[in-house]
């Protein structure tokens, strides 16, 4: 239950509210932001500024933009992969290093551990390619429907649903009560 409503945003128990038009949405975000960008971690930000709807966007924009966040992200091993056929030929190279240092009586750990990792590589960066594209249909076919455009970083949460008419409802959460408790008087003073 709001605690109470001021130029049309309500302070919520876990932070602010706000209906209105596509462009109010777009005004209310980009005051968000401004609010506080000196007290969340540079990657909630960036993540917020990224996502947020803008006047010249179309919903639409912001459902891609869900979907991308919500979508796993390209991790480092993924990035490493040379390609399966490079990746698989370098492991190759490693193992038999590996076993020119075994029948030396040498330590071939480091060898053995690099032509795992040759191994793993594209075998994961494959993997990781076919989960995101089942991700990006199942969030943008199935999710998005049914549930409103959400961010979800460390520092806040925010959701935004369309409410029919051209009129939407934009829920920011932000659990850190020292976060909370400044974006609220930001809005308090407005």
């Amino acid at each position: 239950m709001p605690e109470k409503t001021l130029s049309g945003v309500e302070m919520t128990n876990s932070g602010l509210r706000k209906k209105g038009d596509w462009e109010e949405m777009a005004e209310f975000a980009e005051q968000v932001e401004q609010a506080v960008e000196s007290n969340v971690g540079q990657k909630s930000l960036e993540k917020l500024s990224s996502w947020r709807p803008r006047k010249k966007e179309a919903e639409g924009d912001v459902e891609r933009k869900t979907v991308e966040n919500a979508v796993l992200e390209e991790k480092k091993l993924e990035k490493e992969s040379n390609g399966v056929r490079k990746d698989f030929k370098d492991a190759s190279r490693n193992a038999a290093k590996a076993g020119k240092k075994a029948a030396e009586k040498q330590n071939p750990e480091e060898e053995i551990s690099e032509a795992s990792r040759d191994l793993t590589r594209p075998l994961y960066s494959k993997l990781a390619k076919f989960l995101r594209r089942f991700e990006d249909i199942v969030y943008s076919s199935i999710i998005l429907k049914f549930n409103p455009y959400y961010l979800d970083t460390e520092d806040f949460s925010v959701d935004m649903k369309s409410k029919g008419n051209g009129t939407y409802e934009m829920d920011i959460r932000v659990p850190g009560e020292r976060t909370r408790e400044k974006l609220k008087a930001k809005f308090e003073d407005n």
